[in-house]
């Protein structure tokens, strides 16, 4: 998770500077493919290891080889390049099961924000049904690498290290959503943050979550360890409002007790699907798709029958 105090480049001790100098020689030693926000990328490797070059060496080359075997390089140029989520692999299967909303929305500490819901549109079967365990694997390495690419442009940008914090709307999630099936087709996604991108995430911040769950974490959560306090589970009575302690009102939807009544047009096109080909109101009717769709054009499907474009399914989504 993330460190308490801002990390600038301009504040690095000349030690610091060096380590970092080294690691970058190192990382190239090792095949990986760095492009100019890199050096931030790699910080977060020394932040992680409390700047111990050796133990982060260790890290920086077991990574340096799996991004090349998994092609996370090329990835990460493809993003650079322009690619949005709703061009990713398997993207037009999944989204309907889940609203992401990945923005550039600061928190309070300068992390990007990223909205998620899914109330209504969350069912078991029909999501483990959508998408193969390879699949699965496959946009997670887009999430991770989408987030990491835009933490570390947006690091340069301000010169102070960002993260990816996240807003989870867990209202309607309950026991029947709780699957080992689903845990299981995820296993091989769950080691990837830790072991290949370190300082990646902010906070995790999950609001109207049954209250069991804020019970159960609110009990579990002081022997988790230092990330624990990064991470926090609230049930209904105690989410109003509970983003504004982390962030400004300006990033926060009204639907959330901000000021955001709508989706910034330099934002709109990191959803899942384009609003004038998507009915976010139809296709996901919880708190999140409402508030998208009261600030976006209202969409205007083409007809397939009349020759008017793609084939559209039930949601919009292409296909």
């Amino acid at each position: 998770m993330g460190e308490p105090a801002p990390i600038s480049l301009d504040t690095l001790t000349e030690q610091q500077q060096e380590a970092l100098a080294s690691a970058t020689l190192i990382a190239k030693e090792a095949g990986w493919k760095l492009d100019e926000f890199s050096e931030w990328t790699l910080l977060r490797f020394l932040l992680k290891h409390r700047w111990k070059l050796s133990a982060a060496e260790k890290q920086i080359r077991s990574t340096a080889a799996w991004r090349a075997e998994v092609g996370a390089d090329a990835i990460r140029a493809s993003i650079a390049a322009g690619l949005q989520p709703r061009d990713w692999p398997a993207m037009d299967r999944i989204c309907p099961h889940v609203l992401l909303a990945f923005t550039n929305l600061p928190t309070d500490d300068g992390d990007r924000l990223t909205y998620v819901d899914a109330n209504d549109v969350f069912e078991v079967d029909a999501f483990l049904n959508c998408a193969t365990a390879a699949e699965i694997f496959v946009i997670n390495l887009y999430v991770l690498e989408h987030a990491s690419y835009h933490n570390d442009r947006r690091s340069a940008a301000t010169g102070r290290l960002c993260r990816w914090s996240t807003h989870f709307d867990a209202r309607g999630i309950g026991m029947r959503h709780i699957s080992v099936r689903v845990a299981w087709k995820f296993r091989p996604c769950l080691p990837l943050a830790d072991n290949f991108y370190p300082s990646l995430f902010g906070f995790m911040l999950t609001v109207n979550a049954a209250k069991a769950m804020a019970v159960f974490w609110s009990l579990v959560s002081p022997f988790v360890g230092e990330n624990a306090k990064q991470v926090a589970i609230l049930d209904t009575e105690s989410s109003p409002g509970a983003l504004l302690s982390r962030a400004p009102a300006s990033s926060v939807p009204t639907c959330y007790g901000g000021s955001l009544r709508r989706l910034p047009v330099d934002e709109v096109s990191r959803l899942p699907a384009p609003p004038e080909r998507f009915d976010y109101g139809a296709a996901y009717p919880n708190e999140l798709g409402r508030w998208l769709a009261s600030g976006l054009p209202a969409a205007a499907l083409p007809d397939p029958a009349r020759g008017g474009g793609d084939e559209v399914g039930e949601t919009g989504i292409s296909r």
